[in-house]
């Protein structure tokens, strides 16, 4: 798998390299993950928020 760092906003994420290893669950509640079998690596990112003015806004 690619040597890049997959965000996601969930706390739970799941690889299995498109079938190619086992189906695995990855907790991100540290912040970041790693896959036992093809070490993909997760981070975990806070949602995005809309503002009234409709402006997307990131959390820090």
């Amino acid at each position: 798998m690619g040597s890049n760092v997959i965000k996601s906003t969930e706390e739970i994420v799941s690889c299995s390299d498109n079938g190619q290893h086992p189906l695995v669950y990855i907790s991100l509640k540290p912040g970041s993950g790693q896959c036992q079998y093809c070490g993909q690596k997760f981070e975990r990112t806070a949602p995005a928020t809309v503002s009234p003015q409709g402006e997307t806004r990131h959390a820090a």
